[in-house]
């Protein structure tokens, strides 16, 4: 059976005439899950960014003790504040926590609805609502596919090209569309929220009129990487050192020239020069057999 790992990650368009961001993403990792939240403070600049930094922070530092999402809103709405003109939400939030045995459980407040892709298509998620000290909440709980992709915004994604593009056509139905492509074109998440926000800043002309934020937690095989880099102080190590680095599993990458001439000289092995770069700015490659990647 493969080994499955949740890969997430986002990406941000800040207000265009805002220095900070008015959203914020925290990725916590668990005992027994991997945990991405998306808070969405009201208005711009750094009032918004203090008020999804405080929500956040609130939820994740509940959520890595196991609290209960009752919990988790009742200290948000107890702890943060409410405008007091019109009353509304101080920020919004997304909480996508993935378990380590295959469960997903999503949990929204008055944000834009969280899009799945499964099998190359939008599946509309089992959400049920609600109420938590006065707010209305949607939360569903799905067992994981390899392959899927969910994806959670601010709303800076819903109405992106209403302003000057005057775009009244993209909805979550046109950004679920943009990202089930997203997913086929992509390899990871951070791939998938790139492509997303970057249809979202040419959508606003690339002058948002709004923080924008796009989230990503994709379920992926696990792939198990060894890196080589630095030969060791004591020369007599050396032969040690490439042992143990070929007995682990996985993409074996070797670092540095004094490494790459090390190791083919335990291995007694051709160390090939490649002259294939087309950036003068990347490191030059060699290779040697058995070594997926020699690199300066």
């Amino acid at each position: 059976m493969k080994n499955l790992t949740i890969d997430m990650a986002y990406k941000s368009l800040n207000h265009i005439v805002e220095e900070l961001c008015g959203d914020k993403v925290e990725i916590v990792n668990n005992a027994d899950s991997q945990i991405l939240i998306l808070a969405d403070g009201m208005g711009s600049g750094i009032r918004a960014n203090i008020l999804a930094t405080l929500t956040s922070k609130i939820i994740a530092t509940l959520l890595k003790h196991n609290t209960s999402i009752d919990e988790v809103v009742s200290t948000i709405a107890k702890t943060l504040p409410v405008s007091s003109v019109n009353g509304a939400a101080y920020a919004t939030f997304s909480v996508v926590q993935a378990f380590y045995d295959g469960r997903i459980y999503v949990v929204e407040y008055d944000s834009p609805e969280c899009i799945l892709i499964r099998n190359g298509k939008v599946e509309k998620l089992p959400f049920r609502t609600r109420m938590i000290e006065g707010k209305k909440i949607r939360e569903c709980e799905i067992m994981s596919q390899l392959g899927d992709s969910l994806v959670i915004t601010s709303d800076g994604c819903l109405y992106c090209g209403t302003g000057e593009i005057m775009n009244y056509s993209w909805d979550w139905k046109a950004l679920s569309n943009c990202a089930m492509l997203a997913a086929q074109k992509s390899q990871n998440a951070q791939q998938m929220a790139d492509h997303i926000n970057a249809n979202c800043a040419e959508l606003y002309g690339n002058i948002p009129t709004d923080d924008t934020t796009v989230a990503v937690a994709r379920v992926m095989e696990e792939k198990i990487i060894s890196i080589l880099t630095g030969p060791p102080a004591d020369k007599a190590d050396d032969y040690k050192m490439v042992e143990a680095f070929m007995e682990h599993d996985g993409i074996k990458i070797v670092c540095g020239g004094s490494t790459s001439h090390m190791v083919a000289r335990i291995l007694n092995k051709r160390l090939v020069p490649v002259d294939d770069r087309l950036d003068p700015e990347i490191p030059p490659t060699s290779k040697i057999e058995g070594i997926d990647l020699v690199t300066e």
